[in-house]
This record gives structure tokens, C-alpha cells and sequence, in this order.
């Protein structure tokens, strides 16, 4: 979120108040002084706020800090910065070999109306380019929000932020949306786009668009039945957000239902086209860090294992690597600065780690790896393990709904590894070898996740005492 990632002076004392939801002054200059603690923790790709101009007016719910209410697709937030700013974010990214992502509105315009009549009193040529009211659904509120038809046709805002619905039906308004995107994405060399409620979006439209883009496209689809969100990859984009495991993560981690996970994972392994091609998250801007359901700090590590290294595309959310613990929005949109961008918080070491043997599992399997759907190998009262990649190459994560007060024990996984096989746990750099029999008595502390990876395939790892790219 860039308005709370970083102030372009450096500031980390600046104030920046929740409640009042107002902008706290976060820049794109700000985010290029700060892309080493990104890449420090082994990011390949940094998505931004939404970069196009908002309403400027104070409403009861704060500012457009977060860049959601757009007035004109033609002017960019100069909150953010100017244009060089953004040309020079994405320079500064690429000549790291990372990508630069922007979320996206495309469903609606905004505009501030105070509490007026929405059938009269949205002034429609003050949006650009849509500057007329024939461009739009005409008003309707939406009462059944799990109603498609109205999710799609009717208003998601209110009298007080309006956000007119844009007629993605209409062709004239798909071709300026494809038009604005392909100018978009070749000014500011973007490499990807999440596409904010495409759950709202007509249908039809959504390939459409993604294939005028060009580019990696994911769509928010806050929705937990697995039908659905598999039937919009089956028939609508080539992935979007996975919340079925989402929801399926915070139950397992916050109410200790271990059978919740797994379920889940099979579930979705049976009837998405590419669980692999869905994004997989345990944070966002629109839903309560998991600090803020349970503040214990081995279980987010467990979260952060699951979530950076089972199938699909990994994203955490600024702060969360901070262990920050903000509920439901404004309170988990937290200026990031106040942490000093510590980088040896426990949770940003754990993430470093974390994404440094995932890359190496890619890397000395590549042809394999990133395509294979992960399967529960172990489940226990307190524990679940997972194996994703070939034999010989696996990665087994072995997760603990325990916490931190959990007690030192021992469990017997007889179908993680072949037998004699040496194995060692990247996050404690413990070893342990497999039984001539098959068994691995693998020890258990204090709810601490363990990632478990062959010994003869640690080399290049950069882990542990390997170095990266080889050698010890």
C-alpha cells in the first residue's frame, strides 16, 4: 500500500493515524529507497496501490490514501509522486530483476456524494474518460451480495462514496478500458496486474481484457466456495485470489481444526484446472491480519510457512513480515515505517528463509517444481505436513496448530522420504535421518514449523552454511 509503505524523506517517527484514514505520505520515491528490505527477504515482484488520479475531498471514511476511488484513468495520484517517479520505480525494480505489479479498478469510477440522491446527483463529466452517464449501469443497490447478477450490475458503494458501475457489456467501454491499459502498461514497463473486485466485473469481459493486457493478471474474487472461484478459472482468467484456502488457513491456525487445511488443499487439487496458477496469500489490505485472531508468533510462522510454499503464487502483504496486527480496515492499513524496517524481526528472517529454498527447489528442479500440487504426506493431532516436488527434490513442510507454549515431542512420518535419506530443516538447520525402515522421527518444539529438504540437495541453497550458487 503505498501511501504506508514509505515517506520519501525517510521518516520513521512521521505520524500516521488509523482512524482518521487520512494520507500519511508514502511515495513511489519513498518505495525505491526502500526495494533492498523487499529484496532482502527474497521478493521477486512488488505490487503497488492503484496509480490513477482519486476525488480529492474528505469523506467520513478519510482520504483516498488507498487509491481506490478513481476520478480520472488519465492523471496519476500525485500523492504518490509525478511521472518520473513511476518510471523510475519501474527502473529501479527491473534493473534488480524484479517485476513491478499495479492493482487495477476496473469495475467502477468514484465519486464523493455526501449523502445525495444516486439516480440525480453523480456529476459524471467530472470523470475521465468516462464522462458520461451512458457508460454506466444505471443505479442499483445491491442487496443479496452472493446474487451475481446484482453483484455484477448493481453498485458497490454507497450515497456517501459513490462508485458508479462501469457497463464492461458495453463495447465501447471495453475498447477506451483496453486502450488505457495497453498505454498504461507500456509507459510504465508493468509486468502485472491484480484486478480489485472482479467478482463484480462482468464476466465475459475478464479474458478480454487480460488478453488486450498481455500480462500476468490475477482477480480478486473474495469468495469461499470452491466452485466458483475454480469456475472463474476454468472459464474467465487464468488465475485469481485463492481464498477457499484462505478461509480454510485461518481456521486451522486459529481455532486448531488441522483436518480444515488438507480437506482443502485435496479439494481444490480435485477441481481447479491450476491450483498452481491461483494466488495464495494469508493477509491483505481487506481482511484482519492474523495477528490480530491470534498473536502468537509460531503460528504465523506456521501461516507464513504454508502460505510462501504451497502451490501458486505467494504474496504477503507490507507488515506482515513486522508481525503487525491490525484488524479489519482502516486497522490493518499500518504505516510501515514506525518498525524502522527491522530486518531482524523474527517473522523477516523466517520469510528470507522461506522464499531462499523455495527458489533453490525451482531452481534444481524447474521443469517440475512450480507445477506440482502439493499433498498431505502426515496429519496428527497437532500437526500437518505437506510435500510438494519429485523424490529426491521434495520440500516437506511440517505444520503445528500447537503455538508457542506447545511442548517438545516426537511424530513418526513413514511417507516423506525414502529411507537413510538425511534430511535437514532449513528454518533450525537441524538434520535428521530416515530409518532404514522408512520412518522419520522427526522432533517437534514449541509449535515451530519445520521445512524439511534432502541434505544432498542443500548445496547452492545459500542456507545453513551452504553457500548460494554452491559450495559449503
Amino acid at each position: 500500500m503505498t501511501d504506508r509503505f514509505a515517506r520519501p524523506d525517510g521518516s520513521t517517527t512521521y505520524p500516521c493515524n488509523l482512524t482518521e484514514a487520512l494520507y500519511c505520505g508514502g511515495t513511489w520515491r519513498g518505495t525505491i529507497n526502500h526495494l533492498d528490505y523487499i529484496q532482502g527477504m527474497g521478493f521477486d515482484a512488488v505490487m503497488i496501490s492503484p496509480v490513477i488520479k482519486d476525488f480529492e475531498e474528505l469523506t467520513p471514511y478519510g482520504e483516498a490514501y488507498h487509491g481506490y476511488w478513481a476520478e480520472d484513468m488519465y492523471s496519476l495520484n500525485s500523492h504518490f509522486g509525478t511521472h518520473e517517479d513511476l518510471l523510475d520505480l519501474s527502473q529501479a525494480l527491473h534493473n534488480r530483476g524484479m517485476f513491478l505489479m499495479m492493482d487495477t479498478v476496473i469495475n467502477n469510477m468514484a465519486q464523493f456524494t455526501n449523502g445525495g440522491d444516486l439516480t440525480k446527483d453523480v456529476n459524471y463529466s467530472a470523470l475521465n474518460p468516462f464522462n458520461n452517464q451512458s457508460f454506466y449501469h444505471p443505479y442499483c443497490q445491491i442487496d443479496n451480495w452472493n446474487d451475481y447478477a446484482q453483484s455484477q450490475h448493481c453498485w458497490t458503494g454507497n450515497n456517501v462514496v459513490a462508485l458508479p458501475d462501469l457497463n464492461t457489456e458495453d463495447e465501447r467501454v471495453q475498447t477506451m478500458l483496453e486502450m488505457w491499459i495497453q498505454q498504461m502498461i507500456l509507459t510504465y514497463s508493468i509486468d502485472g496486474l491484480r484486478i480489485d473486485a472482479a467478482k463484480h466485473i462482468t464476466p465475459g469481459f475478464l479474458r478480454k481484457f487480460e488478453n488486450a493486457a498481455d500480462v500476468f493478471m490475477f482477480g480478486e474474487v473474495y469468495e469461499q466456495n470452491v466452485e466458483i472461484i475454480c469456475g472463474y478459472q476454468d472459464n474467465l482468467m487464468s488465475s485469481v485470489t485463492n481464498y477457499p484456502i484462505w478461509f480454510a488457513l485461518i481456521e486451522t491456525f486459529t481455532l486448531g481444526h488441522t483436518e480444515a487445511l488438507p480437506n482443502q488443499v485435496e479439494t481444490m487439487k480435485n477441481r481447479c484446472p491450476s491450483v498452481t496458477g491461483l494466488t495464495i496469500f494469508s493477509e491483505n489490505h481487506d481482511i484482519p491480519r492474523f495477528a490480530s485472531l491470534n498473536n502468537d508468533i509460531n503460528l504465523a510462522k506456521n501461516v507464513l510457512t504454508f502460505t510462501l510454499l504451497f502451490d501458486g503464487v505467494p504474496i504477503i502483504y507490507q507488515g506482515q513480515e513486522q508481525h503487525f496486527a491490525g484488524s479489519r480496515d482502516p486497522y490493518n492499513r499500518e504505516a510501515l515505517w514506525p518498525s524502522s524496517y527491522n530486518r531482524s524481526s523474527p517473522l523477516y528472517s523466517t520469510i528470507a528463509t522461506l522464499n531462499a529454498i523455495r527458489k533453490h527447489a525451482i531452481r534444481i528442479d524447474p521443469d517440475y517444481y512450480i507445477d506440482y500440487n502439493t499433498y498431505t504426506v502426515f496429519r496428527g493431532w497437532y500437526e500437518i505436513a505437506f510435500r510438494k516436488g519429485r523424490e529426491g527434490r521434495q520440500i516437506i513442510m511440517v505444520l503445528s496448530t500447537k503455538g508457542s507454549n506447545g511442548d517438545s515431542y516426537t511424530i513418526n512420518m513413514t511417507n516423506a522420504f525414502q529411507p537413510s535419506v538425511v534430511v535437514r530443516d532449513v528454518l533450525s538447520c537441524r538434520t535428521w535421518t530416515v530409518s532404514e525402515t522408512g520412518v522419520l522421527r522427526l522432533d517437534m518444539n514449541n509449535g515451530e514449523p519445520r521445512v524439511l529438504f534432502p541434505e544432498a540437495m542443500m548445496r547452492g541453497s545459500g542456507l545453513c552454511g551452504y553457500s548460494l550458487g554452491g559450495g559449503t
